[in-house]
């Protein structure tokens, strides 16, 4: 069973549970980033790709969706250690919402 936040408990608009779960910055880009690689990153890779996050944020980010179920860790005990995150498919099925924000960001702030 998935730890959602205490806050998450008990509120039924299904839009208001997305926000609090994904809604920040860091955490809609780093999916996006994940979906564009096409397969597994790596924490460095992640942190050069999407400057100007800061390590501590880009490592309690991985962390929540992790814990969410929408990102996957992948480690392999070798030396050394090698740990690279993924898109679950409940992560790949927030690309379409991804995408959509971007029609409309096209459609009415093309700058």
């Amino acid at each position: 069973m998935v730890n959602f936040p205490e806050n998450l408990m008990g509120i039924p608009c299904p839009i208001e549970r997305t926000i609090i779960l994904i809604g920040d910055k860091w955490s809609l880009l780093l999916i996006r980033q994940l979906y564009l690689a096409k397969g597994p990153m790596r924490f460095n890779e992640l942190l050069k790709s999407m400057k100007p996050i800061s390590s501590k944020t880009l490592s309690s980010k991985l962390k929540d969706l992790v814990i969410y179920e929408i990102v996957e860790k992948h480690v392999e005990n070798t030396t050394p250690v090698k740990i690279e995150y993924s898109l679950t498919e409940k992560g790949q099925d927030l690309t379409d919402v991804l995408l959509s924000m971007a029609e409309w960001s096209q459609k009415w702030h093309n700058c």
